[in-house]
């Protein structure tokens, strides 16, 4: 339990220095890809609803911190995003990356369009047509690339906690 804690927290820190350094100069079209999203759904779908909600909440909450904007709204749409396709791990070969891509893509504009509702009820005006042909829908291709290698990453961890967590029991 320790060593999960332990490494979910090393990888969302290293996702935090990657979105505020490297993806700020490489953008498309202005766009960066959000690796908070695509780590959600990677351990959800590998993990469960449990992990998925739990790492689901602290990566929003590491946004939310980032952003410096309203603290809990990114918690509380990473935990639910985590709980719902948590929810559906059980259904699906989970260690197919298409499905990590279709999930990711989904997922990505579920939680873009969200965003931008909310922002149009609270903050301000949102052009959501705008938003989604030139923001949203880049973004989740931008997110599909990124969860071919982020998958791997979280493919590794699951077979380490597999293992790990095997390795108690024969005793």
């Amino acid at each position: 339990m320790k060593i999960k804690i332990f490494a979910y927290t090393i990888c969302i820190f290293a996702i935090i220095l990657m979105q505020s350094t490297v993806f700020e100069y490489v953008r498309i079209y202005n766009v960066k890809p959000n690796l908070f999203i695509v780590f959600i759904v990677s351990i959800a779908l590998l993990r469960g609803n449990v992990e998925g909600a739990v790492v689901g909440f602290f990566a929003g909450l590491s946004q939310d911190i980032m952003s410096g904007k309203l603290l809990g709204f990114y918690s509380l749409l990473g935990l639910y995003l985590g709980l719902l396709l948590g929810s559906v791990n059980k259904r699906l070969y989970r260690e197919n990356i298409l499905v990590v891509i279709f999930f990711t893509f989904i997922s990505t504009v579920a939680y873009e369009v969200v965003v931008c509702v909310f922002g149009l009820l609270f903050i301000t005006e949102v052009d959501i047509v705008y938003a989604m042909k030139n923001i949203i829908l880049l973004e989740a291709l931008y997110n599909c690339l990124a969860a071919i290698f982020i998958y791997i990453i979280a493919v590794k961890l699951n077979h380490k906690f597999e293992a790990a967590n095997s390795s108690k029991r024969k005793y």
